[in-house]
């Protein structure tokens, strides 16, 4: 994944492209994002961790 000060890249799964309206979304069109819980739990943790690194 890639990331700018506004813009990403992201993966999508064939499934995902299948059931839902992204696989004909064009570059630049909105979207609604949600965040998984336990994405949330990961990023705390790194970010915990990388806390623990700077030390």
């Amino acid at each position: 994944m890639e990331v700018g000060d506004d813009w990403f890249t992201i993966s999508l799964i064939p499934t995902t492209l299948d059931l839902t309206t992204l696989g004909i979304k064009r570059s630049g069109a909105p979207v609604n994002l949600e965040v998984d819980v336990i994405a949330k739990y990961v990023e705390r943790l790194l970010g915990a961790d990388a806390k623990e690194n700077e030390k």
